[in-house]
């Protein structure tokens, strides 16, 4: 999106409307600046993020830091920030995207991959057939992929492990790598059929199947992951969780009675 240098000097904060309303409207003409595809937006006012992608909750998350974190010197990064809320908020159809995690995870679990599949813990994705390492890294950020690292097996595999962080981003990360790859018709299945192309790449999440494999891919996944499902590390979480609310809570009543201790001392006094 294209603005003149004097877009970079500071403007009052009477100013601050008309301009949010500016980059409002012009972000309703320039919409691929923002979209990436049906489910993920780009910032357009970010160059430093223009590889990365964000689901709607996540991209508007964004836009509402950067708004709120802006300082006066900042006031037209700001206002360009806060035409990105409102435009996502006004012109976005997003009801069925806040939850966009969860989305995945039902359709999954309907298709026999959900809650009960194992998955290869940290997340993992697995591509196959790639030329370089350096190349696949071009690859996967012009898809928008936003891996933590990307490993040849060996020097001379056909196979590369891509890490994901090991949180949920991770794993909406992980299902959206592999959803790339299935559209296309190079998932796994493809890859372990008849017409397998040796020229083209194929690409799928980490899961028991592999991980239980022969060979140079399973002896690396069961070195460096677990077999666990949605599900056990929800659970792993809430009883994290839970543990913490629980020292907190420990903490307090030991301080209270230290303090009640202290105050019962000093009115014997």
């Amino acid at each position: 999106m294209s603005y003149s240098s004097e877009d970079e000097t500071d403007i009052s904060d009477s100013e601050m409307e008309e301009y949010v309303d500016r980059c409002y409207e012009q972000l309703k003409v320039e919409t691929q600046k923002l979209k990436f595809s049906d489910t993920l937006y780009r910032c357009p006012y970010c160059p430093g993020k223009k590889k990365i992608v964000y689901p709607f909750k996540d991209i508007l998350q964004h836009a509402s830091d950067v708004a709120k974190g802006s300082q006066n010197k900042d006031i037209k990064h700001k206002g360009k920030h806060l035409g990105l809320v409102k435009y996502l908020k006004s012109e976005v159809d997003h009801e069925d995207l806040s939850s966009e995690l969860t989305a995945l995870t039902l359709v999954d679990q309907q298709e026999g991959n959900g809650v009960k599949d194992l998955f290869v813990w940290p997340w993992m994705g697995i591509v196959a057939n790639f030329e370089s390492v350096s190349k696949l890294k071009d690859v996967l950020a012009k898809r928008g992929v936003d891996a933590v690292r990307v490993r040849q097996l060996s020097s001379g595999s056909k196979y590369a492990v891509v890490e994901f962080k090991k949180d949920w981003s991770g794993f909406y990360g992980a299902i959206m790598f592999e959803k790339g790859f299935e559209v296309v018709n190079h998932g796994r299945k493809d890859y372990y059929s008849p017409n397998l192309s040796d020229e083209l790449l194929y690409g799928w999440v980490a899961r028991d199947g592999d991980y239980n494999s022969d060979g140079i891919l399973g002896d690396f996944l069961r070195k460096n992951g677990d077999l666990k499902t949605v599900g056990d590390l929800e659970n792993e979480e809430k009883r994290k969780n839970g543990l913490l609310v629980a020292d907190l809570s420990n903490t307090i009543q030991e301080l209270r009675m230290r303090l009640e201790k202290n105050n019962n001392y000093h009115e014997q006094d």
